[in-house]
């Protein structure tokens, strides 16, 4: 038998190989990041229906009452620290100041949150933040009483009416 010296990829298969690897990251990483921004999308989504919820809850105990049904309470979870257009939550207290991404969060959401463990006793919100980066960067549940023993609630990317077009809104709408 002969004992060859060739032993390896020669520089024409190590190309190929490079080459399909490209290929394969180019097709690959667009679905993969789309894949991302959708998870973070559903976190926000459950995140904002867990506030809900916890208003709901908190509400049905006959010891806490309904939210005030004068005007609109909220809580707004902000993704990043440096934005300036932010919007002021004028309602009540609120948490924070929106510093690090922090929620704004309303005295009355304050207290039901708390109780269903979305607040830790130091006071910072347990994960809620905006996740989403491309589809909203706030989202905002507002919420009041309706004066018949129900609460309302409305949602959008910033406090206030929402907008036609938003984005989160139509989310939490189940659209």
């Amino acid at each position: 038998m002969k004992q060859g010296k060739d032993k390896g990829f020669s520089l024409i298969e190590l190309i190929v190989v490079v080459a399909i690897m490209a290929v394969l990251i180019s097709v690959l990483a667009p679905q993969y990041l789309k894949y991302v921004e959708r998870a973070r999308n559903v976190s926000d989504l459950q995140n904002a229906r867990a506030v809900v919820t916890a208003i709901q809850t908190y509400a049905t105990d006959s010891n806490n009452g309904l939210p005030p049904p004068d005007y609109w309470q909220a809580v707004t979870a902000f993704a990043v620290d440096d934005r300036e257009d932010r919007p002021d939550n004028a309602h009540g207290g609120s948490y924070g100041g929106a510093n690090n991404g922090d929620t704004r969060v309303d005295d009355y959401a304050w207290y039901a949150m708390q109780e269903a463990g979305l607040i830790k006793p130091s006071g910072r919100p347990v994960g809620i933040r905006a996740q989403s980066r491309y589809s909203w960067e706030t989202w905002t549940v507002e919420y009041k009483s309706d004066g018949k023993g129900g609460i309302i609630f409305r949602f959008g990317e910033k406090a206030g009416e929402p907008v036609e077009g938003d984005k989160f809104r139509e989310a939490m709408a189940g659209n």
